[in-house]
């Protein structure tokens, strides 16, 4: 059986800065009429980026839930340091009301949250610690999971991860380009305990710049269950209104169709962890 966990990284939930970097970027490419739909009415489209009901619509429609990863960015805004920009600037305050709104309506209807671990905490106990026990507060339970910001990582990661009280890590897979990093297409244990890592295969932006999509995504399916592995394909929250990100949210509802074709059972990641916690208990039992 073919078995699928669908994710997103909620890194924006409002477009900001975007409506000047995009339409610059328009303008680069001579498409005047881009470039003014990004300058257009920002008060109007700065929602574009608020895609929750429409995600619960999507995955609800094909009988799925998903894993919501939410993010906590403390970067400290630099204005002669360009690379604190992106991670500063346009963040959200989860503390707000209709975030605190949707978290904990999200969780409420079978959808699962997670953190999405900021830029710097990725070498943090302390930050793991802080922003694990925020988000916590939100959703009124303990949470299992979580991946990094722009995948942020280290061989010190995991540590720090599992001591701050996390099950799970999804951050292992590729920024630039689909597939299993190092081949390793199964989840595993890094230091043979509960801790557990899902390997991530497909990320949106990646996915989207693959020349041949299908072809791709027959050959990750086939590879996921060749292995008995589990697909963990993340798409950002923010990555569905067309105008600004053409083609991502058809793209997202043909590889759900793709994987239904393939009889696929869609789980959240926290279930297939739970799975493979009884199954390791089962298997030490018969060892006895």
């Amino acid at each position: 059986m073919l078995k699928v966990s669908l994710t997103h990284d909620v890194d924006r939930t409002e477009k900001t800065y975007q409506f000047f970097t995009h339409a610059l970027r328009a303008l680069q490419k001579g498409d005047m009429r881009s470039a003014g739909y990004h300058m257009g009415s920002w008060k109007r489209r700065k929602q574009v980026y608020w895609n929750f009901e429409d995600i619960m619509e999507i995955e609800d429609r094909f009988g799925a839930r998903s894993t919501f990863f939410f993010l906590l960015e403390s970067y400290p805004f630099n204005l002669f340091k360009p690379k604190s920009w992106k991670l500063s600037l346009g963040r959200y305050d989860i503390h707000e009301k209709r975030i605190a709104e949707i978290i904990q309506q999200l969780d409420a209807t079978g959808w699962e949250i997670g953190l999405h671990g900021s830029w710097a905490s990725y070498n943090s106990l302390e930050l793991l610690k802080q922003e694990k026990k925020i988000l916590e507060a939100i959703v009124g339970h303990p949470i299992k999971g979580i991946r990094q910001h722009y995948l942020n990582w280290n061989e010190n990661t995991w540590h720090l991860q599992k001591q701050a009280g996390f099950q799970y890590d999804t951050t292992w897979g590729f920024t630039r380009k689909t597939g299993y990093r190092d081949n390793k297409v199964k989840p595993f244990a890094p230091f043979n305990d509960h801790f557990t890592v899902f390997p991530m295969a497909i990320m949106d932006s990646c996915y989207m710049n693959t020349p041949d999509k299908r072809g791709e995504l027959r050959k990750l399916i086939q590879v996921t269950r060749d292995n008995d592995a589990i697909l963990v394909i993340n798409w950002h929250s923010n990555n569905y209104n067309e105008k600004d990100f053409p083609g991502y949210r058809k793209a997202y509802i043909e590889i759900i169709e793709a994987c239904k074709a393939e009889d696929a059972r869609f789980g959240k990641l926290e279930e297939f962890y739970e799975e493979m916690m009884e199954e390791r208990k089962s298997d030490k039992a018969l060892r006895r």
